[in-house]
């Protein structure tokens, strides 16, 4: 053999030699994965117990929910393996091991992926004790009484609400004189809007402004009113989509997370999410620069006096508004829809209100349908419909006969537990008698049942990581319902979707940032 014959036999044999290689890498960690895993004897699709590859691929797509809850019922199993070392549990009573027991499990790595412009915030930080003392330092400000007095005409949150409610409405007699057909308003533009003045109103003692703001131009004539309604954005808005849009990689490790994200938004870019974070930039700085920690009592003064340092509490500002904002206006864009969408509800709950106007009482809390409306409506629309990942301590534990041992990344998620057949019958419809006591036939209305269904409830999370705003954001949403409802403005509204569709990622995202109602012209 010549030394050339003997080199070209080389170059065909070594990678020959290595491509046999790591195929036997690969089968023997496939065998590994499948059958000597400490969780191999758990159910769950073949392709997720071999390769994480799968989950990152459904969470990509925004159908993670939807696939983890079919399997749990084709596998009928609370305990299901999602990939190699993750497990989606839907019992509700594991909350309690998970979340609250000893603080709860610690956080998993992929909230490593929520920090904004390289800083832990108070929802992403994964160290207790850093998250502690940032959020004992504001925690005063949610308390529910606080709350409520915000909510007055004369607070912040009323004020806001009214404007809101004006806006609406404004809005709707605008596109009539169009003499389109039929009228159309974007209502989730709108609750953006709502909830980024309330929220900044609330905690920084100075509103966004976006309530204020108008249109960038004049529509062009004979414009249609859904042009007209993307001319209408916020201009914050931009800043909430990148953060959601993130979330379609957060199940990635950390330093592939922000390569991939990067390389996203070259190919993908949004020309006006440079203007929007300056200006989202520009506020919080603003607020935090006019602060006296010594005088004031918002939430950017308690973050300072608690020692953090402004360009920090910038951060917690911008993380605060972005969580807030987009949340909540999910959540009141879901009742407002299945409000338009059953006349019934709509009806009856306007009758509450106004025997609530003649009555005695002025807390809204204790309004028994509003209360059912709103708890319905948390129930579908959840802005976190994802797992809520958690590390299994070393030790592991036991969950509905099987062993979860330690390093494991487990979690619940609301969307799981929220479609669960056997506590809520027809858990895809809007039935706010369910959460009444005695209205119910298919529960009894039994407070053994009750309590599991308030226990299940999570689209806040629960435990000591539950989310630090929930009082601030529920009320919101009774007040705004209220308003909302004795306005009229949803009278002779139908909405233009059978129904909404989730993005599914860690923070949702309604398909195409649009939720639009309609009305006839002769309305």
């Amino acid at each position: 053999m010549t030394y050339a014959q003997a080199v070209l036999s080389d170059l065909i044999l070594y990678p020959t030699a290595i491509l046999l290689l790591i195929l036997a890498s690969l089968a023997v960690l496939v065998f590994y994965r499948l059958l000597l895993h400490p969780l191999s004897n758990i159910p769950g699709p073949l392709p997720a117990r071999i390769t994480s590859l799968y989950l990152f691929t459904i969470c990509f797509l925004g159908i993670e929910c939807r696939v983890i809850e079919s399997y749990h019922r084709k596998y009928k199993t609370s305990v299901l393996r999602i990939a190699p070392n993750a497990v989606s549990i839907s019992d509700g009573d594991a909350l309690h091991s998970i979340y609250v027991a000893g603080g709860g499990f610690k956080k998993a790595a992929r909230y490593e992926n929520f920090k904004v412009g390289g800083v832990h915030t108070i929802f992403s930080a994964r160290d207790a004790t850093y998250r502690d003392v940032r959020a004992k330092a504001v925690a005063p400000i949610f308390a529910m009484g606080r709350v409520r007095a915000a909510g007055d005409q004369a607070g912040i949150i009323g004020e806001c609400v009214s404007r809101f409610v004006e806006r609406f409405k404004s809005e709707k007699a605008n596109k009539m004189m169009l003499k389109t057909e039929p009228t159309r308003v974007d209502v989730l533009a709108l609750t953006y809007r709502l909830m980024m003045d309330a929220v900044t109103g609330y905690l920084f003692n100075r509103a966004y402004g976006a309530l204020d703001e108008q249109p960038v131009s004049s529509p062009p004539a004979g414009a249609c009113s859904s042009v007209i309604s993307k001319m209408d954005k916020m201009s914050a808005l931009p800043f909430v989509y990148a953060i959601l849009e993130a979330g379609r990689f957060s199940l990635l490790p950390n330093r592939l997370f922000k390569t991939v994200n990067l390389m996203f938004r070259w190919l993908f870019p949004d020309p006006e999410f440079d203007k929007s974070f300056a200006r989202v930039y520009d506020f919080a700085t603003s607020i935090t620069n006019d602060a006296n920690p010594e005088k004031d009592d918002t939430y950017q003064s308690r973050l300072l006096a608690a020692g953090i340092s402004k360009p920090e509490t910038n951060v917690q500002c911008m993380a605060a508004m972005f969580a807030g904002t987009d949340s909540t206006a999910v959540k009141l864009v879901t009742i407002v829809f299945h409000l338009v969408n059953k006349p019934g509800v709509h009806g009856r709950l306007k009758e509450e209100l106004r025997l609530y106007r003649k009555g005695p009482t002025t807390d809204l809390l204790t309004l028994p349908y509003l209360r059912a409306v709103i708890q319905e409506g948390l129930r579908l629309g959840m802005a976190n419909p994802a797992r809520f990942s958690r590390v299994v301590p070393r030790g592991g534990f036991q969950v509905d006969g099987f062993y979860i041992p330690g390093e494991t990344d487990v979690g619940i998620a609301p969307y799981v537990l929220h479609h669960n057949p056997e506590l809520f019958p027809k858990p895809f419809e809007y039935h706010p008698d369910r959460w009444l006591a005695g209205e119910n036939a298919n529960q009894t209305g039994s407070e053994a049942q009750k309590r599991k269904m308030e226990r299940d409830l999570i689209p806040f999370s629960t435990g000591s990581r539950v989310c630090i705003a929930r009082n601030l954001a529920t009320y919101i949403l009774f007040v705004a319902t209220k308003a909302i409802v004795e306005s009229g403005v949803l009278e002779g509204a139908r909405t233009c979707t059978e129904t909404i569709e989730l993005e599914e990622y860690f923070n949702a995202q309604i398909k195409g940032h649009t939720m639009e109602i309609e009305w006839s012209c002769n309305v």
